[in-house]
């Protein structure tokens, strides 16, 4: 992982309940850095204001509008190790691997062997890794959000402005692939996020793919508690734990 990245997300504090998911806002301060329109995102969610969260874009059909004061959008923040939220929540949670209905395959861009939405989730949230903004926005970033985009792809959409972007889903593939023969990736999975808008559960495909607001996805490096969001809610206990990603 590029050294911007772990300096954006270091010293975490993740508030959650239930480690699966939870309802809250979700509030968008900035757009740092624009990479084709999508890219890296500051946030903040409702329940934790004081704290700034790094997003990125994972989701082409849909926009967002930066505002001050900051807007926000409901969202169910998902966590990417929990198969049957993803499935529930997420954009792209019940879309077959193939077929009818499914992903697109993009000619040759991505091979058939390229799985589930979970799959493809965690592949993006690698690729994310793969950024490098400490001079700006390159060519390779370009590619890297293109590469993106064709992942979590149900619309035959070509995303090739800036080529390369084969290049780096097979980057992905082999990365997962590896992952998978190690056994670590689910460890990957319980640090990533992903912020859906709260319309999507209840729509079948194909609606759910452009209901409600834009779909975002981010890591959690350190979770450090489990505690209160709001009010309203108990206190389940505290507990810490490092691991590297990237």
């Amino acid at each position: 992982m590029k050294s911007f990245f772990k300096a954006a997300v270091s010293g975490l504090l993740w508030l959650t309940f239930s480690a699966a998911a939870f309802a809250d806002t979700l509030y968008f301060t900035s757009q740092k850095e624009n990479v084709e329109q999508g890219g890296q995102f500051t946030a903040y969610l409702a329940s934790n204001p004081s704290q700034e969260l790094y997003t990125y874009c994972v989701d082409y059909l849909n926009d967002i509008s930066i505002t001050s004061p900051p807007s926000g959008y409901p969202v169910n923040v998902t966590d990417l190790a929990n198969s049957s939220m993803v499935a529930l929540n997420t954009r792209y949670g019940q879309t077959p691997a193939s077929g009818t209905g499914g992903f697109s395959t993009n000619t040759v861009v991505v091979p058939p062997s390229i799985g589930t939405a979970q799959d493809r989730y965690a592949m993006a949230a690698w690729l994310i890794t793969q950024y490098n903004f400490g001079s700006g926005v390159t060519r390779a970033d370009d590619q890297i959000q293109n590469a993106i985009w064709t992942l979590l792809d149900t619309n035959n959409e070509t995303f090739t402005s800036n080529g390369g972007i084969g290049t780096y889903v097979t980057q992905a593939e082999t990365w997962i692939n590896g992952e998978i023969s190690a056994g670590t990736l689910a460890a990957f999975e319980n640090h990533v996020v992903i912020y859906s808008s709260t319309s999507i559960p209840g729509t079948p495909d194909p609606g759910r793919w452009c209901v409600g607001d834009q779909e975002m996805i981010g890591f959690v490096p350190e979770p450090s508690s489990i505690a209160l969001l709001g009010g309203a809610l108990l206190a389940l206990g505290a507990f810490r734990k490092r691991i590297k990603v990237g």
